[in-house]
């Protein structure tokens, strides 16, 4: 039988798309991959002898929509394709445009839409009664003069964002003339909605025809609007009770409005003051950050794996029931105990310059990700985006009060060195900085 022909539109590394036990997604019996990449991916993997189900590696610019669209047109010309398969937020679209172009099977651009549009998106859930912020499209800030005198405090953001790109929370008048001489960042469309008071969650989940089979409930410790020095972004599991049975269920509803969708999908919401759930936003692709080592530790599933299957024409499988241990005495029975608790933080640079080392990591067997992006000599700038990191890591624990202190244990044994060199140039030159803080990001996507 001929093999299958893949193009892969990648985001990390080629080791990623594996099994645990070391054997690739693309059996190399079954599919010839086509691995597109950005340049020190494609490096990667070219280290030494590709695999046998790589025919092909392309180096490309993914951050760049002009370089991925003028590939993508290429491509849909010349190449022969049965599939193309993509995780990562900014190349859904793209991907679903080209099934389309090339009558391809996979997520068309109609049911990517209101997974990645976010107007879109709240207009679909709204119809089907799931309580959605009050929103409006814009073109420029002013334009929601009227919203905020409506709501007192409302979010600017744009509608296809990713990675907590260019958002903006507005309280008064002020704010928004400000916002308005200033500008905003993107050239792409933009919503205003109101503010939520409440907590923010993000819910994670392997999906079947609009059906959760397994579902983690997480909620944000920290703010990520922005990424000052210093900070962090953390997120930990919910411990079993009334609130996460609320946000399961309310998990549920939003997918049952999605009945043809098949794969993985990461759900931002929020408990208002009374504990009712809102609709922020949701995602058909994994959770970033430390969302897929963590779900992988809980569930014994992966994230990647279930949202590759449905592009490729596989169904999504049975997860092992939530805490489902196999025993390894032959023909013994499986024992059940509750899912673990896991948790994980983004960590920003304490200061601009250039990156030296990360001095010290922690050990220990409740880490499950320690990651680190920099590399020596590298120029560190204001973080603009969630993944513009010093460090993540993931963690496991008996409940999330024992999570939050494995967060904080780590965070605070990482010790990186950056010397505050004068970006600008000069002559100037200041003391190393040391900062109790680090690993390699191994999955480069964003925690929303």
């Amino acid at each position: 039988m001929a093999r299958r022909r893949v193009l892969l539109l990648s985001h990390i590394d080629y080791d990623a798309y594996h099994h645990a036990d070391g054997s690739p997604f693309f059996a190399p019996d079954e599919y010839d991959v086509t691995f597109v990449a950005d340049r020190r991916h494609v490096a990667r993997l070219r280290t030494g002898p590709l695999p046998p189900e790589i025919g092909e590696t392309i180096a490309t610019r993914l951050k760049d929509d002009t370089a991925v669209s003028t590939l993508l047109e290429a491509l849909a010309r010349t190449a022969e394709c049965d599939y193309v398969v993509a995780l990562q937020e900014r190349l859904l679209l793209p991907a679903a445009r080209f099934r389309e172009a090339l009558g391809l099977p996979g997520p068309g651009v109609a049911q990517t839409l209101l997974l990645r549009d976010k107007i879109a998106m709240k207009r679909h859930f709204a119809a089907h009664g799931v309580r959605v912020p009050d929103h409006i499209e814009i073109r420029e800030p002013r334009d929601a003069s009227a919203h905020l005198a409506r709501h007192g405090r409302i979010v600017i953001k744009p509608v296809d964002g990713s990675g907590s790109f260019d958002i903006n929370v507005i309280s008064d008048r002020q704010q928004l003339a400000a916002l308005h001489r200033r500008g905003l960042r993107g050239p792409h469309r933009y919503e205003a909605e109101e503010f939520v008071d409440g907590r923010q969650f993000h819910i994670d989940s392997i999906v079947r025809a609009g059906t959760p089979l397994a579902t983690s409930v997480s909620q944000y410790l920290d703010s990520h609007e922005s990424f000052p020095l210093g900070g962090q972004i953390r997120s930990h599991t919910l411990d079993p009770g009334p609130e996460r049975r609320r946000l399961t269920e309310f998990n549920a509803k939003v997918l049952s409005c999605l009945p043809r969708f098949d794969g993985v999908t990461h759900l931002e919401a929020f408990l208002d003051p009374d504990g009712e759930p809102v609709f922020c936003e949701i995602a058909g692709r994994p959770g970033g950050a430390g969302i897929v080592t963590t779900f992988q530790h809980a569930h014994g599933a992966s994230l990647l794996l279930a949202g590759v299957l449905p592009q490729i024409g596989r169904p999504v499988p049975d997860p092992a029931p939530p805490g489902t241990v196999q025993r390894t005495a032959p023909g013994a029975a499986p024992r059940t105990q509750e899912v673990p608790s896991t948790g994980w933080s983004l960590i920003y640079p304490p200061a601009l310059g250039r990156f030296q080392s990360y001095d010290s990591l922690p050990s220990a067997p409740w880490l499950l990700q320690l990651t680190t992006p920099l590399t020596p000599g590298d120029l560190v700038t204001a973080s603009r985006r969630s993944t513009d990191v010093l460090a993540t890591i993931a963690v496991s624990g008996v409940d999330s009060r024992e999570v939050v202190a494995h967060l904080d244990g780590a965070q605070a044994e990482i010790t990186a060195t950056i010397v505050q060199d004068p970006i600008a140039g000069g002559a100037e030159r200041f003391e190393p900085l040391t900062f109790a803080s680090a690993g390699r990001d191994a999955y480069e996507v964003d925690p929303d």
